[in-house]
């Protein structure tokens, strides 16, 4: 009787550890989302984010199976210097992009990016949230977006 005790303690040992696992899992999922109504006509599935400074662009991407980027939030730097959080208005330097196979992302009309952790240096959080407005002929569509990635050093 004992042994089917402790076998029977030990197994539910085993499944809280998976079960706090899996919340650490969803919590990661959690900060990484991308959501909206253009999901009807465009798939916007993704495995990770990553956050790309160029010399003329900070990028926040979507990535897909395959290293294919279904969405990214560009920002032109030229036209909106980031150095730091705050908002950033896309419609005026700016745009959210992407291209899963042969099919692109509805065409941008306006939107905006909110970072709430973010310095130009490689490594550091970059945190934050956007929403945006595509459109198809002309049919309006709202994607929106949540991302907690480092800043990596665009190759």
């Amino acid at each position: 009787m004992r042994g089917v005790r402790w076998a029977l303690a030990l197994g539910l040992a085993g499944l809280g550890l998976a079960g706090l696992a899996a919340c650490d899992a969803a919590a990661d999922d959690a900060a990484n989302t991308l959501a909206g109504s253009v999901s009807r006509v465009y798939p916007l599935g993704f495995e990770h984010t990553r956050a790309r400074l160029g010399g003329t662009e900070l990028a926040i991407q979507y990535v897909a199976a395959g290293g294919a980027v279904p969405v990214q939030v560009v920002v032109r730097l030229a036209d909106c210097p980031v150095d730091g959080p705050g908002p950033v208005d896309l419609t005026a330097c700016g745009a959210v992009l992407g291209q899963r196979g042969a099919s692109d992302l509805p065409a941008f009309r306006s939107g905006a990016l909110r970072l709430s952790a973010y310095a130009p240096t490689p490594g550091a959080p970059v945190v934050g949230e956007f929403d945006a407005v595509v459109q198809v002929d002309t049919r309006d569509f709202a994607v929106r977006g949540t991302f907690d990635t480092a800043l990596e050093a665009a190759p």
